[in-house]
């Protein structure tokens, strides 16, 4: 079966090898987009605009029938479960069952989750985050996909986190907020409860490490400090005030009373 990978790099599996190296670059972008947004019409111009901006009309057109005839033939050995339609002005890949597409299959299932706040059926859906979406392609509408799906993946991770926090599984939470703040380092709220769940963990140098890092990477970004949240939870852990907190913090910061 054709597995079709669109978290990290573009990937068209069949008997785990990459079937897209076929398709050239263009192609490879071109199938990337029909399988973002399958089962709906595309218009051919719109098409070769998207991908072909540079080359001349003639060639941009010949150069989409190429690419659609091999993508055609990449795809053909997948049964039923996939078909690229070409009538008219209009292209449209028939896709029977979307979670073949890993993207699909993830923000399927982590909407479920989080619909029922189900941290054990976020899990297995988090797992097949394997990287951002289509990591080696730019573009506005891979931009604006890629940051739905690190929404998404963010607040399953956030409910991840929470839940462990609240049952004291320190190490499990840190786990988590490592992978928030991979993926989104300017977080400060995800800082702040690295910072916390350092402390509570009996790291109290490396929740202060945790700032450090946290104001290196403001400056260095974005030329501010920290928030003055942040700043003021770095301070109580230093001076081990926040001890004295730890309630307040967990209700601020995990949603739990303690």
């Amino acid at each position: 079966m054709l597995q079709v990978r669109l978290l990290g790099c573009f990937a068209l599996e069949q008997s785990q090898r990459d079937q897209s190296a076929v398709l050239g670059r263009n192609g490879r972008r071109l199938a990337a987009y029909l399988f973002a947004y399958p089962n709906r019409s595309h218009r051919r111009d719109k098409l070769i605009d998207l991908f072909w901006t540079e080359s001349a009309p003639d060639q941009g057109r010949t150069a989409f029938s190429t690419a659609l005839w091999k993508i055609k033939r990449t795809i053909g050995a997948s049964g039923r479960q996939m078909a690229l339609h070409a009538v008219g002005q209009n292209v449209v890949l028939e896709i029977a069952k979307p979670a073949i597409v890993d993207a699909h299959r993830f923000a399927s299932d982590i909407e479920v989750a989080l619909s029922a706040s189900c941290a054990d059926s976020i899990r297995p859906a988090i797992e097949l985050y394997s990287g951002a979406f289509l990591e080696e392609f730019d573009g506005d509408w891979v931009l604006e996909e890629r940051e739905r799906l690190e929404v998404l993946y963010v607040r399953a991770l956030t409910l991840m986190m929470r839940q462990a926090a609240n049952q004291s599984r320190y190490e499990d939470a840190l786990c988590c907020a490592r992978r928030i703040l991979a993926t989104d380092p300017m977080r400060e709220s995800a800082q702040r409860a690295t910072m916390l769940l350092y402390t509570l963990n009996g790291q109290r140098g490396q929740a202060i490490r945790q700032f450090e890092r946290c104001r290196a990477t403001l400056r260095e970004e974005c030329g501010v400090d920290p928030m003055p949240e942040t700043r003021s939870l770095d301070l109580m852990i230093r001076s081990g005030a926040v001890f004295e907190r730890i309630p307040t913090l967990l209700n601020e910061t995990f949603g739990t009373g303690g």
